[in-house]
């Protein structure tokens, strides 16, 4: 596929010259404190009808480097950082390469991508000599960069209140597998040291239990900037134990290059900002939290390792990226677009009965969605749902809306509009008798057809003599 804005290979520095370039971003030139300050002023922004621009604060009080936010807070930003011109080719890209693999299950996904050559001609490239963009910062000391507090109490329980909101985090396995790369809060809690609290079930928390019952230290680099597709892919909830670089180099149309952290036993992107090195102890937890989120609440103070730093590299006048999360709209749900295109073309290839699917973006981190269907019957609409929920994408969904695909886009509109006006409340909505999630059957597939009034039957007959009425 040819990228037609930006070699997404290129790091963050020549996307945030590109936007500036096509007049998609705001310098802010006077001096904006990092605590709160820059948070607000995002807020403000990307609030605005389609997402407002991105933003490059040329100075945050207190700090040398500068701070960009609101980077992906629109559709066509996340264009111009991977290379395409709309997010459905993500779905087509993705689609053509699943077509390789037989029919199979989850399980089957990620060693099944990982055979194929279409998708392993996008292994990283190695460089055993560091970057030599970067710089070592001596000594090390996390407190001179700008990162931000968000809300008011952020990690008000011992009074660290900024934190890392868009780091790569990369670990790997005692035996030095294949290194994993997630995307985790991060808190500073001084000079040296920051928390890092792991989602449950995600890589980076199985490394550091196979750390703990190990009794050793698990290295640990954290990459803020390098190439977007890369952040992208520390943020996705790929299948399996699928290689993020690799499916980041596939997002991005080219191979990354990785080189060697200074002193951990670890590999990271070439082109990154900013480069903190150190090492966990699993059994050392400290309090990290609370955290403002997107439900417009506080995440809960808990336990939290401990990561000394052991170095820190930069670029010169490096731009540290950040991100703010609370009520929608905010940039996270631009963001969780990318996903919505790539995991539709997994569930086609799962479940080949669904057509489209929508997070709207009150409902996106809960992993709840609108799911439309091909010609839809009341048996498929359940069965539909029963998969769904077996997959670790849908495990904590509170509610999945099913439409018919015949009947209208699945849109949050749409989808409301079926379902006050045709759902019968005592068939159609129905729960997963284990966990309590709730699936509401939309496609109105149980009501008889024939009886006028019902949509369907309004369509045939509007009339579509436009030309005749001269309505253009």
């Amino acid at each position: 596929m040819v990228n037609r804005h930006l070699q997404t290979t290129e790091d963050l520095s020549a996307f945030i010259a590109h936007l500036d370039a096509a007049g998609e971003l705001c310098r802010v030139h006077a001096v904006v404190d990092p605590l709160l300050e820059i948070a607000a002023i995002t807020d403000y922004v990307c609030k605005r009808p389609g997402g407002g621009t991105a933003l490059l604060f040329e100075q945050p009080a207190g700090a040398h480097f500068r701070v960009a936010t609101n980077l992906f807070g629109s559709t066509g930003r996340l264009c111009r950082a991977l290379g395409i011109t709309a997010l459905d080719e993500l779905t087509r890209r993705l689609g053509h390469l699943l077509d390789l693999l037989p029919v199979g299950d989850f399980g089957s996904l990620d060693p099944g991508l990982e055979q194929l050559f279409e998708f392993k001609r996008f292994t990283p490239h190695t460089c055993n000599e560091p970057d030599a963009d970067l710089q070592q910062m001596m000594p090390p000391d996390l407190t001179r960069i700008p990162f931000l507090q968000n809300w008011q109490e952020d990690g008000s329980s011992e009074g660290f209140p900024r934190y890392l909101t868009l780091p790569q985090v990369y670990t790997v396995d005692p035996e030095g597998g294949t290194a994993n790369c997630g995307m985790y809060r991060v808190q500073l809690r001084g000079c040296r040291s920051a928390a890092i609290q792991w989602k449950p079930g995600s890589g980076g928390a199985r490394h550091a239990e196979q750390y703990r019952q190990a009794g050793t230290k698990m290295p640990v680099a954290i990459v803020l900037g390098g190439a977007p597709a890369a952040l992208f892919c520390a943020l996705l909830p790929l299948p399996g134990a699928l290689d993020e670089l690799t499916f980041a180099g596939f997002l991005g149309g080219a191979p990354l290059t990785t080189v060697p952290c200074r002193t951990v036993p670890l590999r990271v992107p070439r082109g990154a900002e900013l480069v903190i090195e150190g090492y966990v102890d699993p059994a050392v937890l400290v309090t990290e939290g609370p955290f403002g989120n997107h439900t417009g609440s506080y995440s809960a103070a808990a336990p939290a390792p401990l990561l000394e730093v052991t170095a820190i590299d930069h670029r010169p006048g490096a731009i540290v990226p950040a991100t703010i999360v609370g009520p929608p709209p905010m940039e996270d749900c631009w963001m969780a677009q990318v996903w919505e295109r790539l995991l539709l073309a997994f569930l086609r290839k799962l479940l080949p009965d669904i057509v489209d699917i929508h997070f709207p973006p009150e409902w996106v981190f809960h992993q709840s969605a609108i799911i439309s269907l091909e010609k839809p019957g009341p048996a498929m609409v359940r069965n539909c749902a029963g998969e769904l929920w077996r997959l670790p994408w849908f495990a904590a969904a509170r509610i999945l809306v099913f439409i018919d695909a015949g009947t209208g886009p699945a849109t949050p509109q749409h989808a409301a509009w079926r379902t006050i006006n045709l759902t019968d409340l005592t068939h159609d909505m129905f729960r997963d008798p284990k966990t309590g999630r709730l699936a509401v059957d939309g496609t109105g597939c149980r009501h008889p057809r024939t009886k006028p009034g019902r949509g369907d039957d309004m369509a045939s007959h509007l009339t579509s003599r436009w030309k005749e009425y001269r309505i253009p």
